[in-house]
C-alpha cells in the first residue's frame, strides 16, 4: 500500500545523522530526483536553496521525464526521490508519498482567442472532442479547435482528467506534448489551440488563462478553495524516506525558507 506521510522533526534529525555518518563527517551526499515536469521549477528552487543552506554537504541531480517515469525510477532504485504531480494509485504499493505543495491546473488558449470562461460541460466537450469549433463557444474566436494534451506519463494529465474532465480521456487526435514548456509553446503558436498547464506556467503571460465555471485559475483562487482544479505535488520514496532524502523532505515541510519559495508561485499545504 502506498502511504501519504508528513515527516517528523525526529526523522529529520535521524536523517541528518545518517547523511554524515556512513563515510566521513565532511562527506557530500547526492540525492537523485526524477519525474514531473510541472513540479521541476519548484523542486529546483527548493534544492538550490537547500544546497545554499548546507554548503558542501549535499548535491542534487534532478531530471524530468514525467510522473510515471519518476515513479518507475524510484521503484527500481535508480533515483532517491520521484517528483509526482498526482495522487497515489493502487499501482503505487511500497511507495511513500510526501505532499510538498498544491498547484492549480489552468485551461489555456492562445492570446488571439481571449475566451473568458468555460463551463465544466464545455471543458469536457472540447477536450473529449465533442465540441469541435470555436464558434460553438460564446466569446471565442477562431475556427476548428485544436487540442493540446500531455503524454501518458504526465501526472498533470491524470489530475486534469480526474478534476476537470469527469474522469474522461482527452481525444485521441490531440497533440501530445512531453513537457509543460512544449505545451505552452504549442498553444502560444496556434490561434486555435487549447491546452492545460500548472498555474506557474499558465500565469506567466503569453497565454489566455480561462476561468472555469466562473472562477479564475490563479494562485489566489486555488489557495482559497474556490477553484476546482487543484492538485498536489509529492516527493515520493521507496519505503519511508531516510538519510539525506528524509532531511530534505522534512526541510520542505517545516522550514520558513521553503514555505516562502512555495508561497511565491504555488500553494502551501494546509
Amino acid at each position: 500500500m502506498s502511504k501519504t506521510r508528513r515527516l517528523s522533526v525526529a526523522l529529520m534529525v535521524a536523517g541528518v545523522v545518517g547523511v554524515a555518518a556512513p563515510v566521513a563527517a565532511n562527506a557530500t551526499s547526492l540525492v537523485t530526483i526524477s519525474g514531473a515536469t510541472s513540479s521541476y521549477p519548484l523542486v529546483s528552487l527548493l534544492a538550490a536553496k537547500y544546497v545554499k543552506l548546507h554548503p558542501n554537504k549535499i548535491k542534487f541531480k534532478i531530471a524530468q521525464g514525467g510522473t510515471t517515469v519518476g515513479i518507475n525510477n524510484v521503484k527500481s532504485g535508480s533515483v532517491t526521490i520521484a517528483d509526482v504531480a498526482q495522487e497515489p494509485t493502487g499501482a503505487d504499493a511500497g511507495l511513500d508519498f510526501y505532499p510538498i505543495a498544491k498547484y492549480a491546473i489552468c485551461v489555456v488558449t492562445n492570446k488571439a482567442n481571449p475566451v473568458s470562461n468555460l463551463t465544466p460541460a464545455q471543458v469536457t466537450g472540447i477536450f473529449t472532442g465533442k465540441i469541435k469549433t470555436w464558434s460553438a463557444i460564446p466569446g471565442a474566436t477562431g475556427g476548428a479547435i485544436e487540442v493540446y494534451s500531455r503524454t501518458a506519463v504526465a501526472g498533470v494529465l491524470t489530475s486534469f482528467k480526474s478534476l476537470l474532465l469527469e474522469g474522461k480521456s482527452v481525444e485521441s487526435s490531440a497533440s501530445e506534448e512531453a513537457t509543460e514548456g512544449l505545451m505552452r509553446q504549442g498553444v502560444e503558436s496556434n490561434p486555435n489551440g487549447i491546452g492545460f498547464l500548472s498555474n506557474y506556467q499558465a500565469n506567466k503571460g503569453g497565454l489566455n488563462s480561462v476561468s472555469y465555471n466562473g472562477v479564475a485559475c490563479n494562485q489566489t483562487t486555488a489557495a482559497s478553495g474556490q477553484y476546482a482544479g487543484v492538485s498536489v505535488f509529492f516527493e515520493v520514496t521507496k519505503g519511508p524516506a531516510t538519510g539525506a532524502a528524509a532531511a530534505f523532505i522534512n526541510w520542505i515541510d517545516k522550514s520558513p525558507a521553503a514555505k516562502k519559495i512555495i508561497a511565491s508561485q504555488w500553494i502551501l499545504i494546509g
